[in-house]
């Protein structure tokens, strides 16, 4: 992870999903510091070294809804119902070196039009090479010119599970985190622990908290909120 062009830190880290549902542990060196869940709209993230855990429903802020960060959490993933029919819908465009996709989010199908009105004002596009893989991917919303969320893309290679890209990188505020991928194999989703508890002894917080929510900003590098509730 990089911020603002100065090295963060980093971490090895172990990904396992199984439909809605992901979970994510993080090392640094030997010792397991990160265990995060992330099923359905709930979400739970626990820090080791400092003893502390925050869990909560995840809301609609900004358009940001739990299956745009389920996709932003594993987005070699092009397969939920929602991103492929903005993909089909967005319009095609040949480049010097490929296609690029450009299109708007879906509607929800929940039919919560305070959501649908957030959403239609998210755009993306979608990079391709002459073979059609993925190159980056961008979200941005209409009354901005720069993007909320960039990703970018490896070479694939062939893997025991199947081909994705050898590395991913995420940028967004000012903040670089790259993903250089050893291994992707099959897991029996029957055995993924979707819920880790807090140890005796930390402190859990709600994301609804506003220390919850600035846990998970410094934790991802997201500037601190200013002049929001």
């Amino acid at each position: 992870m990089r911020e603002r062009e100065e090295r963060r830190g980093g971490a090895r880290a172990r990904w396992a999903s199984n439909g809605d549902s992901l979970v994510v542990v993080g090392y640094v060196g030997p010792s397991r510091a990160l265990d995060a869940a992330f099923r359905g709209d709930s979400v739970y993230v626990g820090l080791k070294h400092y003893d502390l855990a925050v869990t909560g429903l995840i809301h609609e802020g900004d358009g940001l809804d739990a299956r745009l960060l389920r996709f932003t959490a594993r987005p070699w993933n092009f397969g939920a119902p929602w991103l492929r029919e903005a993909t089909e819908r967005s319009t095609v465009e040949p480049t010097a070196e490929g296609w690029v996709c450009r299109g708007a989010l879906s509607e929800d199908s929940s039919g919560d039009r305070t959501a649908v009105a957030k959403r239609r004002s998210l755009r993306f596009s979608l990079d391709l090479s002459p073979d059609g893989v993925p190159r980056s991917w961008t979200l941005i919303r209409d009354s901005e010119s720069e993007p909320i969320l960039s990703i970018r893309y490896g070479p694939e290679r062939r893997f025991e599970a199947g081909r994705i890209p050898r590395w991913i990188e995420w940028s967004y505020s000012g903040t670089v985190v790259r993903l250089e991928i050893e291994d992707w194999a099959p897991v029996d989703g029957s055995k993924i622990r979707y819920a880790p508890r807090a140890q005796a002894g930390w402190r859990v917080v709600a994301l609804d908290d506003p220390k919850g929510r600035s846990l998970v900003r410094w934790l991802l590098g997201l500037p601190e909120e200013t002049g929001k509730p």
